[in-house]
């Protein structure tokens, strides 16, 4: 009989242990586990033999792997239910770490809107939050982060001031307008809200900022012959020449998203609605400007937090990154490129989808019930059989 009441106390506390390592095992695979998983799927696009330019001169470098994501709307102090904020975090920090230790970019973009609540941050609030995404953003020294401002970090144009936008400038050394060389790939970045068309002090800025740029692109081209002002290059850096990439926060001038087809476009509900002009997307003035001052090969932004593929009419395809924040999107993307110096190749990937990590969680909770259910059964009867002895 001691035999058996011993027998019965070690069953005791082994089941509630093996209880304990079912849950423990299902909350390792959904916050850990899934991510790698998911993301496995996704693979570096790979160059089209076919569109490169053997006219090249040699001596460029291999080609460049990028990753590319929109919108992270980290929340602040006014808005959100404190475990909305922590979920979303968590799920942010844990993709996009995943994602680098599978993918290895070489250099990674995030298009704005960086913070949620930035534009009605005091200093203090507003470093706390910059902390804090630069903690769940982190890169390794060797893999260059560069980040542009949205809408959200420093307010639309009417409410964007040279004091915000200093400081997300003094953040992340983002000005209204920047150009950059990496492996001689040529990168421009541009401040959206500067694109307003009037004669705003940042928006004056931007355009003088634009025009340098632009002219230091055909001067590196070789676009400007001796004849048409020889004297201009005389005093202008340049460099060897690739078409550039024009990376902003606002989509080009658009109507809708009627003619999104992406499986992260905006749902049907909401493809037909107008876009409002300096709001949901740069006016077509704007988009001209920019296409004549830059001439990009490719064009990439975010804001609408759908994801968005479309060719202009003058052949320049763009991108539109949807939100990497699974509070404004149930399954958030981003981009992989990979750019040459005369060719490219985007691929989207997806993140866990919030609805199949619920799903996982109900079945698991099931699942345990049930196993718990049945140990109290066979634990009962074991219990039973032993004071029938």
């Amino acid at each position: 009989m001691q035999g058996v009441g011993s027998v019965c106390l070690s069953l005791r506390y082994y089941r509630p242990i093996q209880f304990l390592v079912l849950i423990l095992a299902f909350v390792f695979y959904c916050e850990f586990l899934h991510y790698f998983l998911v993301l496995l799927w996704c693979q570096w696009p790979v160059l089209d033999v076919k569109n490169e330019d053997s006219s090249v001169p040699s001596g460029y470098e291999p080609p460049l792997k990028v990753m590319i994501l929109a919108d992270t709307h980290l929340l602040g102090p006014r808005k959100g239910h404190w475990f909305d904020k922590l979920r979303r975090e968590w799920q942010m920090y844990r993709a996009f770490q995943s994602s680098l230790a599978i993918h290895s970019p070489e250099a990674v973009f995030v298009l704005g809107d960086v913070l949620d609540e930035g534009m009605w941050e005091s200093g203090a609030e507003f470093q706390k939050d910059i902390s804090r995404f630069q903690r769940m953003f982190k890169t390794s020294h060797n893999v260059p982060q560069h980040v542009l401002v949205g809408n959200h970090d420093i307010g639309f144009h009417y409410m964007m001031s040279e004091e915000k936008h200093k400081r997300f400038e003094k953040a992340f050394d983002t000005p209204s307008a920047k150009l950059l060389r990496i492996r001689n790939n040529i990168f421009v970045l541009v401040n959206s809200m500067t694109m307003e068309g009037d004669s705003c002090k940042l928006c004056s800025e931007a355009v003088n900022l634009l025009k340098d740029i632009s002219w230091q692109l055909k001067c590196s081209q070789g676009a400007i012959k001796k004849m048409d002002l020889p004297q201009i290059c005389e005093t202008i850096e340049t460099f060897p020449y690739t078409k550039p990439i024009l990376l902003q926060h606002f989509p080009m001038y658009r109507l809708s998203d009627s003619n999104c087809s992406l499986p992260d476009a905006a749902p049907d509900s909401e493809k037909d609605i107008p876009f409002r002009l300096r709001i949901d997307c740069l006016t077509e003035e704007a988009t001209n400007q920019l296409f004549d001052w830059i001439n990009p090969r490719l064009v990439i932004d975010g804001h609408t937090h759908h994801g968005c593929y479309r060719v202009h009419d003058n052949g320049v395809p763009e991108w539109t990154v949807a939100s990497f924040n699974w509070r404004n999107k149930r399954n958030p993307t981003f981009l992989l490129a990979v750019f040459s110096n005369n060719n490219f190749a985007v691929s989207q990937c997806f993140l866990p989808n919030e609805f199949t990590v619920i799903s996982i969680y109900i079945f698991g909770g099931v699942f345990l019930v049930f196993t718990l259910l049945c140990s109290r059964h066979w634990f009962g009867r074991r219990v039973r059989s032993s004071k029938s002895l």
